[in-house]
């Protein structure tokens, strides 16, 4: 079967980029939205917009920054492949794979599917840490849960005059009433954890509930009987309703601010950001060390680039130990320099 060339071209250059994209976007919490109830051709629909955006954003960005690109040229070559007669061996009239190196083809194609993985990982991010799915709905992702039960749902528009000024939200207590056969059952703990359904990113499936407690009647009243254990999983299969409660404690302190958080991301998205300049030369850029860089092998460049992300982080003042923020210790100061100095050490003794 031969593949149209405007089908193969827009599947390599937009598609594909596209779903890289819409994959690395949806993280975590959110990963089922990809593609949650998506056929083939409804998720190639959803990953055309994101894919022509990236196409027109790369484009220009390498062929400012790294390299002109032809990108008429790019697509004739491209047409050589849908060509029947194409041999990848130089030969008949054929093109070689050196033609596609020097044609910028495969280092265009390259740093395009680099640039989606990395702008769908920052931007998914970049919506939470920023909060703009806060402020605008169409930036919502569709796991409603996520904000319920971690109390984001105070930051939406229509629902702020219930989030608690100038404090600090801790965690969420549930109460959650199931339906059974014989009569409904209600359960009460903090949530430590949720499921949503395996094809339905919007449906509920189960909820970790810690300190649970169950409502029993004892004489005649309702009372709450502390179910034994860590944690307690309820089966929302048959959910009839939940009642959610929000725990708060008065901020005090930098530490408990956001500054340590966009400070830590920060330094995140740059060692991201760098990746590119690492992997693809810069012709814009013309110091002697950068260019020297890439003289070097593989290997050592990878080490070269430990070694710059060792030094970037000497400037983070922050560490992050499981939810909360702690300042660098000296001695965590000491073991990156001794670090950084390793590593300089060894890529000095390679490259010489």
């Amino acid at each position: 079967m031969v593949i149209s060339l405007s089908f193969f071209t827009v599947l390599i250059l937009i598609l594909l980029p596209g779903i890289i994209f819409r994959r690395f976007y949806y993280y975590g919490e959110f990963s089922k939205q990809f593609n949650a109830g998506h056929n083939l051709v409804t998720l190639l629909s959803l990953s055309l917009v994101p894919g022509i955006i990236n196409l027109f954003v790369v484009y220009y960005f390498y062929d400012y920054i790294f390299s002109q690109i032809d990108l008429d040229g790019i697509i004739d070559m491209f047409k050589d492949i849908n060509d029947s007669q194409y041999r990848l061996k130089e030969s008949n009239g054929g093109i070689s794979l050196k033609n596609f190196i020097d044609g910028k083809v495969l280092p265009f194609t390259g740093f395009l599917y680099l640039s989606s993985f990395i702008f769908g990982t920052l931007f998914g991010r970049m919506v939470r840490i920023v909060r703009l799915d806060a402020f605008f709905k169409i930036l919502r992702f569709k796991n409603y849960w996520f904000y319920l039960f971690n109390g984001q749902v105070t930051s939406f528009r229509k629902l702020k005059h219930h989030k608690e000024k100038n404090k600090k939200y801790l965690f969420t207590k549930a109460d959650i009433l199931i339906d059974t056969e014989t009569s409904p059952l209600l359960y009460s703990g903090y949530v430590a954890d949720y499921e949503l359904q395996e094809n339905d990113c919007k449906a509920l499936s189960k909820v970790m509930l810690e300190n649970a407690e169950r409502y029993s009647m004892i004489g005649g009243k309702k009372t709450p009987v502390k179910i034994p254990g860590n944690f307690f999983v309820v089966d929302c299969t048959t959910l009839k309703n939940i009642n959610l409660t929000y725990v708060y404690q008065e901020k005090t302190g930098t530490l408990k601010s956001k500054i340590p958080n966009y400070l830590d991301t920060a330094f995140a998205l740059s060692y991201f950001l760098c990746i590119p300049f690492f992997i693809f030369r810069a012709e814009r850029i013309e110091w002697d060390l950068y260019n020297s860089y890439f003289s070097l092998h593989w290997f050592h460049r990878i080490i070269a680039y430990l070694l710059f992300v060792q030094v970037l982080s000497l400037f983070n003042v922050f560490r992050r130990k499981g939810d909360e923020f702690q300042y660098v210790s000296i001695s965590l100061v000491l073991a990156k320099i001794i670090i950084a100095a390793a590593l300089g050490g060894v890529l000095y003794l390679l490259v010489k």
